[in-house]
């Protein structure tokens, strides 16, 4: 072997190649390790909400979890001539966009969810108005959570609010997301523009703008032509849009620390976390998650149809068709059934007052439920309420409970979410569940229902503009909204 000048044996190529790898690798390996410090402190300085006692994530990763994502229609931290500050007052806070996302760590699945915004509901307050309506109540956020755990039977495990701002700002950070259009669109409310068909590129306004357009035209030839669906096409809109955001990530490099942290520094001044959602819990669903397809995301819309009253646009549940869309947010396996986690209880108070409902959702959420309490006084009789999907829940909970509560049936009641009414002695709540062969002979079988299923045309937005001079009304060709050609839109990167 040659030596050099010192003694020192000299190093051949290969080994001062191999020599300076072994650098580079420790070098990238402290980069990675610093660059996820940094988003551990960035994360902690995102701004939190508590949204309730009861919500309870799963402790497990691996556990699947369904996430409320809301888009606020809040423009604190734009400019002052930004088109999207436009007719609106400060401190307005509407949900303007509703989604729940539920991911599956077990199998890399994720599902979404749309709400219209519209969508007429009872709100926890006993308002019959818009989903929307409920983060302008008191304590907005866990009451957008409750009216959507007692409504639709969905409990939610964590909590993600954007602003217009912070859209802007995220959309920023990944530069631009590329949107196939097949003709020429525009949105004169929004400030959408889209002068030329083909792969465009969003940047942050016109991202912005697309997402929220309600009042979306096409171009054919010197035609302009509204899409008379309004919501309800934005929301088809919305989510092409969530995918090729991901996919825009995921080519950008989110899979690398650096550029995650990115993403989370512009998130830091707008974007609000439930009080749960901890750094731990983002990084691992973000490790989960790092080679998940954004075409394999499954992208639902809650069914609905225009009902408007006394002048006020509202759409009305279409729930023969809502429920098998809504089932698998439920998250039931099929092959262990109904478990506490499953369940949405909400216990109404008895003789002993609030204090003894709250005593009550307090056990039943140490022992895995959903549970909330209400003041609203019940009966004599400890009573079990629940809907057509809610026998197994009914039963689970009596299994709960030290008295054998009565059973009644309440076809208005959705998914796996019963109503508990303490009585004059509702006793306690056990530690483990009483076998099912203790409980009297009506707890052992369901009664019989009869299930009936209507069809109905699809909806229209009473929200679409009237006829304006110079553009037609004339209902816009299938197609147009996403795109026809699968080709060409795959190849819009």
């Amino acid at each position: 072997m040659a030596r050099a000048s010192g003694g020192r044996p000299s190093r051949t190529w290969p080994q001062r190649f191999l020599l300076a790898l072994n650098i580079l690798l420790v070098l990238a390996c402290l980069g990675t390790a610093f660059a996820l410090t940094k988003v551990r402190s960035t994360l902690q300085a995102v701004p939190v909400v508590d949204v309730g006692s009861s919500l309870s994530a799963p402790q497990d990763i691996d556990e699947p979890r369904n996430i409320l994502i809301i888009g606020t229609d809040a423009f604190e931290g734009l400019d002052e001539d930004d088109p999207v500050a436009e007719g609106r007052n400060a401190g307005q806070n509407l949900a303007d966009v509703i989604m729940v996302l539920r991911v599956d760590p077990r199998d890399g699945t994720a599902k979404l969810l749309s709400i219209p915004r519209d969508t007429r509901l009872v709100l926890p307050d006993g308002s019959n108005q818009r989903i929307n309506a409920a983060t302008m109540l008191q304590n907005g956020p866990r009451t957008l959570i409750q009216t959507i755990k007692q409504n639709f039977g969905i409990s939610i495990d964590n909590y993600v609010q954007v602003d217009f701002a912070s859209f802007k700002q995220l959309i920023e950070v990944l530069g631009s997301v590329p949107v196939y259009f097949t003709t020429p669109v525009r949105d004169r409310k929004t400030g959408l523009d889209v002068p030329q068909a083909g792969c465009v590129q969003l940047g942050p306004d016109q991202a912005l703008a697309y997402a929220r357009s309600r009042y979306f035209e096409v171009k054919f030839g010197d035609e302009w032509v509204f899409d008379p669906t309004g919501d309800l096409g934005r929301i088809t809109r919305q989510q092409d849009f969530v995918k090729r955001a991901i996919r825009a990530a995921s080519d950008r490099g989110i899979r690398n620390p650096q550029t995650a942290l990115g993403i989370v520094d512009a998130a830091v001044s707008a974007v609000v976390l439930d009080d749960t959602l901890s750094v731990d819990v983002i990084l691992q669903l973000l490790t989960q998650f790092r080679t998940f397809n954004p075409d394999e995301l499954q992208t639902v819309s809650l069914p609905t149809e225009e009902a408007p009253d006394d002048g006020v646009a509202y759409q009305k549940v279409l729930w023969d068709q809502a429920i098998p869309i809504l089932r698998p947010f439920w998250g039931i396996d099929p092959a262990v059934g109904v478990q506490p986690a499953n369940v949405i209880v909400d216990v109404r108070a008895g003789s002993g007052g609030r204090d003894q409902a709250d005593l009550f959702a307090a056990a039943l959420d140490e022992r895995g439920f959903d549970a909330e309490s209400s003041s609203e006084r019940s009966g004599d009789d400890t009573t079990i309420v629940y809907g057509p999907d809610g026998w197994d829940a009914a039963v689970l909970l009596a299994r709960y409970l030290d008295a054998t509560p009565a059973l009644e049936a309440d076809e208005t009641i959705v998914g796996p979410r019963v109503v508990l009414r303490l009585g004059e002695d509702p006793g306690g709540v056990r530690t483990d569940p009483k076998p099912v062969e203790e409980l009297p002979e009506e707890f052992r079988r369901p009664p019989e229902t009869t299930t009936t299923t209507t069809t109905t045309a699809p909806p229209v937005d009473p929200a679409a503009p009237p006829a304006t001079p110079g553009v037609s009304t004339t209902t816009v060709p299938p197609g147009v909204l996403l795109p026809t050609d699968a080709e060409k839109a795959a190849a819009c990167r």
